[in-house]
C-alpha cells in the first residue's frame, strides 16, 4: 500500500517481461510439467512488474528450473542473470544457526549454555540461552533502542554494549518477538569461539568448506569477492528507483551476499545430519530475508524432496503468497497464476467500523503505533495524529487503500474480545495488538 511505504520510509516503468539464458545442459523433460508451470508462475508476475530475479528450483538431484526474469533490458540497472550475486540479509541466522550446531557436534558449545558464559551484565543473563535466542524467544527487543547516530557504524561489540541495556519485552522463554538484536548477540558469540569476526567465520567455516565461491560478506572479511552484484531497487511515487544495497540503519555484522547456485549447495548441507534435525519444522528448512529493494528465500522440503531459492532485486512481490505457491508447484499441486488485481469496495455500518476505532502497535515495525478512526463515515488511518491513509472496505473485516494492490488491512478478533489488526506491506503480513 501507499501508506505502509511512507511508514516503512521513516522507520528504517512499463516492460515485458525478459528472461536470460537458463540452464540449458540440464534434461527437463522428467519435470516438463512442473518447470512449466513455474515458469508461466513468475512469467506472469515479471509481466505485472511485480518479479525481477532468479528462480532455482530442484527435485531430488536434478534441476527444474534456474531462470532469470527481468522486467526490462539487459541495459536497465535492475537487469540481473543466473550468476548475479544478491544480498541475503537474514538468511544469515539461518546459516549462524548452521554454525552453532557444528560448533556443538565439535563440543564447543552447548544450546543450553547461557549469556552469562559470554557475557557480564545481561538482565537475566543467566537465564536466556542460546536455544532461546535462535528462536527469538530471549526477550530483547527487534532492534536497539536507543542509538546516538546510525547503526551501521556500530562495531559487534558496540552492539553488544547497547544491546545489554535494553528492557526484556518478556520473561525469557515465555514468549516470542523476533529479534535482530538477539542475533547479533549470537553472531558475537560465534565470533568469540572461533577468534575471528563474523564474516571471516562465515567465509572460512561455512563458504570455503561447502565451496560456495560466488559467497561473500561486505565487512569484517580479508577478501571482498563481490564481482557481479544486483543494484536493489523500489517503487516511489509509481517510478523504480535504484536504492542502496547497504542501508545506513542496519548492523553491517552479518551482511552476506550469495547466489541461487551456492545457496542450493546451502541447502544441500543442511538436508544432511546433525544439521537437518536442528533446522528444520514439520520436515522443512526454511528462512526469509529483505530489506529494501531485495527479497531472499531459501526452501528445502525434505519429506517431498524438493528445493528452491528465489532470489529478487526488486521488492514489489507478494512475498509470501509467492512463497507457498513455489512450494504447492513443486508438489504438482495447482495454484492460480498471478493477475492484475481490481478490489471492489463495498458500505460497512457505523456500528461495525466502531468496534475497529483504537491505537494498534505493531512490534515488528520498531514498535509503530497506528490510530484507527471513522471520518466521514469510513476508516483512516493516523500516525502521530495526522492522516496517512484513507481505508476502503472489502468485507466487514478487510480493508485495502489501493484497489489494484494485495495488500490488506485486516482485524481480527482476540481472545479479549476486541480486535487486533494484520497490516500487509510489500507481500509481507505484520501483527498490531491492540492498546
Amino acid at each position: 500500500m501507499r501508506y505502509l511505504g511512507i511508514l516503512i520510509a521513516s522507520l528504517m516503468v512499463m516492460a515485458c517481461g525478459q528472461k536470460s539464458t537458463s540452464d540449458k545442459k540440464v534434461d527437463h523433460a522428467k519435470w516438463s510439467g512442473m518447470r512449466d508451470s513455474v515458469d508461466t508462475y513468475f512469467s506472469k508476475l515479471t509481466d505485472l512488474k511485480q518479479f525481477n530475479g532468479v528462480v532455482l528450483a530442484y527435485k531430488g538431484d536434478e534441476v527444474v528450473l534456474h531462470q532469470a526474469y527481468n522486467m526490462q533490458g539487459d541495459t536497465s540497472s535492475t537487469f540481473v542473470t543466473t550468476e548475479t550475486q544478491f544480498d541475503i540479509h537474514s538468511v544469515s541466522k539461518l546459516m549462524t544457526h548452521y554454525l552453532l550446531v557444528q560448533l556443538q557436534s565439535e563440543n564447543k558449545l552447548s544450546m543450553d549454555q547461557t549469556l552469562d558464559d559470554f557475557f557480564d551484565g545481561f538482565s537475566q543473563g543467566d537465564r536466556i540461552t542460546l536455544q532461546m535466542l535462535l528462536d527469538h524467544r530471549s526477550g530483547l527487543p527487534r532492534e536497539l533502542t536507543h542509538v546516538d547516530g546510525e547503526e551501521i557504524d556500530l562495531t559487534p561489540s558496540e552492539i553488544v554494549a547497547l544491546a545489554k541495556k535494553e528492557p526484556l519485552l518478556f520473561e525469557p522463554g515465555t514468549d516470542a518477538q523476533y529479534s535482530n538484536v538477539g542475533y547479533e548477540v549470537l553472531y558475537e558469540i560465534v565470533a568469540q569461539i572461533y577468534g575471528k569476526p563474523f564474516g571471516q567465520c562465515m567465509v572460512d567455516e561455512l563458504f570455503v568448506p561447502l565451496h560456495m565461491d560466488e559467497s561473500g560478506v561486505h565487512f569484517y572479511t580479508k577478501e571482498a569477492k563481490i564481482t557481479r552484484l544486483a543494484k536493489n531497487h523500489v517503487l516511489k511515487d509509481s517510478i523504480l528507483v535504484e536504492v542502496p544495497n547497504i542501508s545506513r540503519d542496519e548492523f553491517r555484522t552479518a551482511r552476506l551476499f550469495s547466489t541461487t547456485t551456492d545457496l542450493r549447495k546451502f541447502l544441500d548441507a543442511v538436508s544432511k545430519e546433525p544439521f537437518v534435525s536442528a533446522l528444520q519444522h514439520n520436515g522443512v528448512i526454511q528462512k526469509d530475508g529483505g530489506s529494501k529493494g531485495i527479497r531472499a528465500q531459501v526452501y528445502r522440503d525434505l519429506k517431498n524432496d524438493f528445493g528452491f531459492v528465489l532470489l529478487a532485486n526488486y521488492d514489489e512481490m507478494p512475498f509470501f503468497q509467492t512463497v507457498e505457491d513455489m512450494a504447492k508447484m513443486m508438489k504438482s499441486e495447482l495454484v492460480e497464476y498471478p493477475k492484475e488485481i481490481n478490489r471492489q469496495a463495498i458500505e460497512v455500518p457505523i456500528a461495525v467500523l466502531e468496534n475497529y476505532v483504537g491505537f494498534y502497535t505493531f512490534h515488528d515495525f520498531d514498535g509503530l503505533v497506528l490510530e484507527v478512526a471513522i471520518q466521514d463515515g469510513g476508516l483512516v488511518i493516523l500516525q502521530n495524529g495526522e492522516f496517512n491513509a484513507e481505508l476502503k472496505a472489502e468485507s466487514p473485516t478487510v480493508f485495502f487503500e489501493d484497489p489494484k494492490a494485495r495488500e490488506s488491512f485486516e482485524f481480527v478478533k482476540n481472545d479479549e474480545g476486541t480486535y487486533d489488526a494484520l497490516m500487509g506491506w510489500k507481500g509481507i503480513t505484520v501483527e498490531g495488538k491492540r492498546q
